[in-house]
């Protein structure tokens, strides 16, 4: 074999193995190509089924924002029907106001207080007190530690011009304010008029 075979022949091998690697740089280039699809959707399904898991979980949150809005509705619903159980009426006599405070509810308030007594219309009425002419007793306590389901008290008052005078003369209306504490430690304000009993602060000490 003369020297222009050889270089012929080596030729050949040259392109033989370039070739081949050429064969075995793309084979390993689609490999690297088909690892990254498959890379890539399976962090396309990870990334879904994350999506999916959140929706499941912010669905779930909502619902349980929803039950506990519900249930504190409930709650405060009832609690509104028990306090507007809590009636106020009047009764004049010799120029003193008895206020009858009752507990028509099924269960006991707390720290029931007659904080206000005043009358309806314009006149000499500017003020109110307790009975100062009562001896003392029941009649006289403007505050109950407890008041149980169908029980009641009673405040014997005046009503004051500006001076602090009693005025004898009654007004044809009278309204007056109760604050107490429901079972569930929440406070209330009640009056005898229209308005629904209203949630308070607790009373500072």
């Amino acid at each position: 074999m003369d020297e222009g075979d050889w270089i012929a022949l080596v030729a050949v091998v040259v392109s033989v193995t370039a070739a081949s690697i050429s064969i075995w740089q793309a084979w390993i280039a689609r490999r690297s190509a088909d690892a990254a699809k498959e890379q890539a959707r399976y962090a396309r399904e990870q990334a879904e089924a994350a999506t999916q898991a959140n929706e499941l979980t912010r669905q779930q949150m909502d619902r349980e924002e929803v039950r506990i809005q519900q249930a504190a509705a409930e709650a405060e619903s009832a609690a509104l029907r028990e306090a507007e159980k809590v009636k106020l009426e009047f009764a004049g006599s010799g120029g003193s106001v008895v206020v009858s405070i009752t507990n028509n509810g099924m269960v006991s308030i707390t720290e029931v207080e007659l904080l206000r007594v005043w009358a309806l219309q314009e006149g000499p009425w500017a003020a109110w007190s307790v009975n100062r002419n009562m001896p003392g007793g029941p009649l006289t306590q403007t505050r109950r530690s407890i008041l149980h389901p169908y029980e009641e008290m009673k405040v014997a008052t005046w009503l004051l011009d500006r001076d602090g005078q009693h005025v004898g003369q009654l007004p044809e209306a009278v309204e007056a304010l109760v604050r107490f504490r429901d079972q569930d430690g929440q406070w209330w304000e009640v009056t005898a008029g229209d308005e629904p009993p209203a949630r308070v602060s607790p009373p500072t000490a």
